[in-house]
């Protein structure tokens, strides 16, 4: 899934506030969704990242990484939140080259490395995870072992494997959208195949401060 051209809750213990090391483990098309905005219907094609924090010293009652996910609307344009996003993540602008067949590849988020900022919010009594900022690793800087399984879901290339393996809510979600409608009987095909981190990338425990991340 490769950038577009630019146009002119449950009951677990959030994420600690501050500043962490993180590697996004999750894209997902969530294909076409219904938004309200002032008061008026939006449709809108939405994405969610999902990244897990490193820190070994931050970790559940359980003794697993604490995630988070966030929404984005699937644009370019130069006001977006997600290409602001993208571009502080990896530090440098896009360039025109960038969009398009053959420009960015999404599939490279999977097993970057990230300083992720979260913030807390209070809300009716409860209290919630915030994605802040999401910014470069600084050079020598290890990112830390994945653990989350890796899972990139595309329904441009639509995976029937991969789609099965997400939550009922997340699945749900997904059905509501036009793009996954539209399918119809080709819900079987093949599609793309999680990477396996072979020391190259890093999410591996072999990934290196010094070699490019995957972007």
């Amino acid at each position: 899934m490769f950038l577009p051209k630019p146009s002119e809750g449950g009951d677990f213990a959030p994420p600690p506030a501050g500043v962490f090391t993180a590697i996004c483990y999750r894209f997902i098309d969530l294909g076409t969704q219904a938004t309200q905005f002032q008061g008026q219907a939006k449709h809108q094609r939405k994405v969610m990242l999902s990244w897990e924090i490193t820190d070994p010293d931050e970790r559940m009652e359980d003794g697993k990484p604490f995630a988070i996910s966030q929404r984005f609307t699937w644009s370019m344009h130069e006001k977006s939140t997600l290409r602001k996003t993208l571009e502080s993540w990896r530090g440098k602008p896009f360039e025109d080259k960038d969009f398009g067949d053959g420009g960015f590849d999404t599939r490279n988020l999977i097993g970057a490395p990230c300083m992720l900022s979260i913030v807390h919010v209070d809300k009716e009594g409860k209290t919630f995870a915030n994605i802040s900022g999401v910014m470069k690793l600084p050079k020598q800087m290890q990112p830390g072992t994945q653990v989350n399984t890796p899972i990139y879901f595309s329904l441009d290339d639509y995976d029937a494997a991969t789609f099965a393996g997400l939550s009922e809510g997340l699945q749900n979600i997904i059905k509501d959208s036009p793009e996954y409608q539209a399918l119809g009987k080709s819900r079987n095909g093949g599609g793309y195949v999680a990477p396996s981190f072979d020391g190259t990338g890093a999410g591996d425990p072999g990934w290196q401060p010094d070699e490019a991340i995957p972007f």
